[in-house]
């Protein structure tokens, strides 16, 4: 009974000792090859993310490319480094984007307010054929808007004529607030 107290006691010394079982250690080069593939993974998540709102997002490909070209040389440092700067400039223009975009609705709710008091002007709708009408189109006329994206003010103001922005009909009738 004494020796396999013993043994006992011995074997949970060793394994104080010891220690539990640790993780085998990842070598460096693997390490950085591993760094490298998440850093280009999450730098592609926020190009599309950013691309999703609208931003430009030109220079963070061009980023993101030359980390992928970086890490197919095996230079994963320079391949980690390029990704981060790929998804600091992608979320950089996501901000960007949607901090204009916020801007542009105010200025939209502020423009709509102010039009509301004006008398609405009436546009009759042409052939796509030879007019080339369209909500964006009529918006982009100089006596109107001047600015395609103001379409929306029109699909608004004429919500209940029209179901579908993207399909209005030769001979309606749009008010042009």
């Amino acid at each position: 009974m004494r020796k396999v107290l013993a043994l006992c006691l011995l074997s949970l010394l060793l394994l104080v000792l010891t220690g539990c079982p640790k993780r085998p250690l990842v070598p460096p080069v693997d390490q950085a090859r591993l760094d490298a593939e998440e850093a280009i993974a999450s730098a592609s998540k926020a190009i599309d993310a950013a691309w999703e709102v609208g931003a430009d997002v030109t220079v963070a490909e061009s980023l993101l490319e030359e980390a992928r070209s970086a890490f197919a040389e095996g230079d994963y440092a320079t391949a980690t480094s390029k990704a981060w700067e790929a998804e600091a400039s992608a979320n950089a223009a996501r901000e960007a984007a949607l901090v204009k975009a916020e801007a542009e609705e105010e200025e939209e709710e502020i423009a709509e307010e102010e039009v509301v008091e004006e008398a609405p002007r009436v546009y009759v709708v042409g052939t796509w054929e030879r007019d080339r009408d369209c909500l964006w189109n009529i918006a982009k006329k100089t006596r109107f808007y001047g600015d395609p994206w103001k379409w929306k003010r029109i699909y608004r103001a004429n919500r209940d004529k029209i179901e579908d922005p993207d399909l209005i009909y030769p001979g309606q009738r749009l008010s042009i607030p």
